[in-house]
């Protein structure tokens, strides 16, 4: 389990809750967006049910 930075986690959980119906079934998901530094990054996370996700890692994601 990873712990992100407050700012960081209410981003990610906004991105997420505003696209549940992508993650609805799946247990384990990614999901990919910038940080709060504007690096990219994928976040690997429990799906448990919406709005209540476990993080285990966060990949920063190498520029193209």
């Amino acid at each position: 389990m990873i712990l992100l930075n407050p700012r960081e986690y209410a981003k990610i959980i906004s991105e997420i809750n505003t696209n549940y119906d992508m993650y609805e079934d799946k247990r384990i998901a990614v999901h990919l967006s910038y940080g709060i530094d504007n690096r990219a990054y994928a976040y690997i996370f429990e799906n448990k049910w919406f709005n209540e996700y476990r993080f285990v890692a966060r990949d920063e994601l190498e520029e193209v």
